[in-house]
């Protein structure tokens, strides 16, 4: 897959087919749009492109800095080749950028760059200021320029129609559960070590602080959860606490991870990928520490029947 960072250093492609959106998360509906590329792709033996941007439009446009991305760059890009697109280029957006007409956009970059047989594209698709370039204009775009333009149904899960802001939604309210139906992956993140408290070792549960490598990387809601961590080629279950740790009357939320494996050595000193399998409790303010060890022994126990359904579930 070849990854173009600039609109200036894109080459002109003689004909492709191409999507336009953020793909933040790389969801089942993002799914569902991306092989219909590549299948076109290879059966006209031309390119499948998408085109993209870095970063969030969301940081661009709302001057916010509250980290809701559901996936680092790196991880997009990697979930992008495997399913086995051909170009990705990635515009810069910027407050400029975000100026720019549909009009111009899909006459200079659209057209101009990627001559596009076929454009695949989500009903809430839009691009351009304002957001002027939706579905509507598209078609006309489309008719005029002898494109042909394809727009798969929106999916739906448990009554909903899956969206990145849905997704973010669940993480953010702790149905951690249901996300894979709609994500159809566990929700996770590649994650670094950082210095803690070392209060777990007191309680006979070391834990590991750690938080996402990648700064925009969307947080988990707190509470207790069941994750599992990916480390040098092994795969290890472990208990997460994501909270401020009010028994402690601390204010900054941290996210601590205990590994249920007595073979398991430390995770100090190294990175290593996280995924949120299912939540156990809120977190709740306990009197004092035993009160709070009681519980934490209560919670592992939850874990352990969980890993068992989950294995005989997913069958691994």
């Amino acid at each position: 897959m070849e990854i173009i960072t600039s609109i200036n250093d894109f080459k002109k492609l003689k004909s492709s087919v191409i999507t336009v959106g953020n793909y933040d998360g790389i969801h089942k509906g993002h799914h569902d749009v991306l092989t219909y590329i590549v299948k076109e792709g290879k059966k006209r033996n031309i390119p499948s492109c998408l085109i993209t941007f870095d970063p969030n439009p969301f940081y661009v446009l709302s001057n916010k800095t509250i980290p809701i991305n559901l996936q680092s760059k790196d991880l997009k890009l990697k979930a992008l080749e495997e399913l086995g697109l051909d170009k990705v280029l990635i515009i810069p957006f910027t407050k400029n950028f975000s100026l720019m007409s549909a009009n111009i956009f899909a006459q200079t970059v659209i057209k101009d760059l990627f001559n596009p047989e076929l454009i695949s594209v989500g009903t809430n698709h839009y691009f351009g200021h304002n957001k002027k370039g939706d579905l509507s204009y598209l078609k006309i775009f489309c008719q005029e320029n002898n494109i042909q333009l394809h727009v798969p149904e929106m999916i739906e899960r448990e009554g909903n129609t899956i969206s990145s802001s849905l997704i973010r939604s669940l993480i953010l309210d702790g149905d951690i559960s249901k996300v894979y139906n709609f994500l159809g992956r566990f929700y996770g993140f590649n994650a670094t070590i950082v210095s803690g408290s070392n209060r777990g070792k007191t309680m006979n549960y070391p834990t590991a602080n750690f938080i996402p490598t990648s700064e925009k990387q969307l947080l988990p809601g707190t509470g207790v959860y069941l994750s599992r961590v990916f480390l040098e080629g092994k795969t290890y279950f472990g208990m997460t606490n994501a909270g401020v740790r009010p028994t402690f009357n601390e204010k900054k939320f941290v996210m601590e991870v205990h590994i249920l494996s007595d073979k398991f050595g430390s995770l100090y000193d190294k990175q290593f990928y996280i995924e949120f399998i299912d939540k156990i409790r809120n977190e709740i303010k306990f009197d004092n520490k035993e009160l709070l060890i009681k519980q934490i022994e209560k919670d592992k126990e939850v874990c352990i029947k969980l890993i068992d359904n989950f294995k005989e579930k997913y069958e691994i």
